[in-house]
């Protein structure tokens, strides 16, 4: 599990989510957005908590049905990084 994410934000209020490891690719992932706080999901199983203090991201994020990550293997950046997975986002709550 990890708990901690980069965001890269874009023009027209676009966001890409860095993640420092791989997520498992055999269940659908999803990005819970709660007021705070991201959880991120395959299946049922959470492989991924953050501590979100980023208002920006967070309010382009509860506007998305999904968001594009970049996953590092063991944390080590990569390039030319590219979106290598898509979530589907779930709003929990007042997280607007």
């Amino acid at each position: 599990m990890f708990d901690k994410c980069d965001f890269i934000l874009g023009e027209n209020d676009s966001i890409v989510i860095v993640i420092p490891t791989q997520l498992p690719k055999d269940q659908p992932l999803t990005l819970e957005v709660h007021q705070n706080s991201l959880l991120f999901r395959s299946g049922d199983l959470a492989v991924g908590g953050v501590t979100c203090k980023c208002d920006a991201a967070l309010s382009r994020l509860v506007n998305k049905a999904k968001v594009g990550l970049i996953e590092f293997l063991n944390g080590a950046p990569r390039f030319p990084a590219y979106i290598s997975a898509v979530a589907h986002i779930e709003v929990v709550g007042e997280a607007a």
